[in-house]
């Protein structure tokens, strides 16, 4: 069998960056992956902000960043809140491909087209079945997904709560503000979740709903056809679903020789579905805590949960107070959403989508006797 210290399954947002940080404190590291190239598989609006970049050491050249866009929130009404954030709109794929050269550069070892089938842990020691061999590995680092073979193999059966997520990537848009990231909220819109539309570059826009009170198709479906003054006579090229777990971070998502991250932990931000730089912290967090652990001899779930330890403050906090948000805003109606446009403030909502400073934002929504009792009090 082949021997590694540490050994990382699924080569997305978060796998990467486990098995560049990992690699890079000299333990010898293993990133598998079951596609037969590293890119972008999962719906994503494919938005981000700098600060991923700085946290990812990635320099955000033009082949990566489409173009930057500002962020606005519409209310079933139509009216409709600018924030005062910059977000920029990348091509997923070649983000992921600069991360697994990267991860290669600090020496880690990258398989594409290998699935992996089972782990089984004996005597302190990882075995990892894959398509191709039986490896061996110190620590474990499960990065594969919501339907995870890493926690199934390991027993693990918690999962994030998810949200049925459909895209089309539509071309032969016109759009009427192609620098403008759009975000639909409502009931009737989409049913404890959002819909958007993303420029993506010229005539071209991702456009997608997720939903949990409803067929998401359905209601995508249904949002294009209202749209279609932007919409105009474009088609679709690309057309993918997927869950995404937006139910907080699991709490078995360390043990003895693994540590798993991303979708498989839900290291997701609730409100927005968002994944690429929570989940881009949490592997370079684990990869280092897995390299340095294999390296120390020392694989027990004691050592590795210093993993969450670190992680827990802000992103494990944040995800935490994103949920709490969430929750307040999937009871109301699409009057009170449209009530919120008008009394909340740009970066009141950003804050409830980052689960930042939320006892703020709810001490100004219990001036409203309306919101006061159903959403207010429960941010707080």
């Amino acid at each position: 069998m082949k021997e590694y210290d540490v050994i990382v399954v699924g080569a997305g947002p978060a796998g990467i960056p486990a098995a560049r940080s990992s690699a890079e404190i000299g333990a010898k590291t293993l990133l598998i992956e079951k596609n037969q190239t590293i890119m972008a598989q999962k719906p994503c609006g494919e938005a981000t902000s700098l600060s991923t970049f700085n946290d990812m050491g990635l320099d955000p050249k033009p082949y990566i960043v489409l173009q930057k866009v500002r962020n606005r929130v519409y209310a079933p009404n139509g009216k409709y809140l600018d924030l005062g954030i910059e977000a920029l709109s990348i091509n997923k794929t070649m983000y992921l491909q600069e991360l697994a050269l990267k991860a290669a550069e600090a020496g880690a070892e990258i398989h594409v087209k290998e699935r992996v089938d089972g782990i089984v842990y004996k005597g302190g020691v990882m075995e990892v079945k894959t398509t191709n061999e039986v490896y061996r590995a110190k620590v474990v680092i499960g990065a594969d997904g919501y339907n995870s073979t890493v926690a199934r193999s390991l027993g693990i059966t918690e999962k994030s709560e998810p949200i049925p997520t459909v895209i089309y990537l539509m071309v032969n848009v016109d759009l009427e503000d192609p620098d403008v990231a759009k975000f639909f909220i409502g009931t009737t819109i989409a049913p404890k979740g959002y819909a958007w539309i993303f420029p993506k570059s010229e005539g071209v826009a991702e456009v997608g709903v997720g939903v949990r009170g409803g067929q998401a198709k359905y209601y995508l479906d249904k949002f294009v056809e209202q749209h279609r003054d932007e919409l105009g006579k474009a088609q679709i090229i690309d057309y993918r679903g997927a869950l995404v777990p937006i139910g907080g971070m699991i709490e078995n998502n360390v043990g003895d020789g693994f540590i798993l991250i991303g979708d498989a932990a839900g290291t997701v931000i609730p409100l927005t579905g968002a994944g690429i730089h929570s989940s881009g912290v949490a592997g370079l967090i684990a990869g280092e805590v897995a390299g340095r652990a294999a390296l120390e001899g020392d694989s027990s779930k004691q050592r590795l949960l210093e993993f969450r330890k670190r992680y827990e403050d802000p992103w494990g906090e944040r995800i935490k107070k994103s949920l709490k948000a969430m929750r307040a805003l999937e009871s109301l109606t699409d009057d009170e959403f449209n009530m919120l446009v008008d009394i909340l403030s740009d970066e009141d909502v950003v804050n409830l989508a980052s689960g930042i400073n939320l006892s703020a934002t709810a001490k100004k929504l219990l001036r409203h006797p309306k919101l006061a009792l159903k959403f207010a009090r429960s941010l707080l």
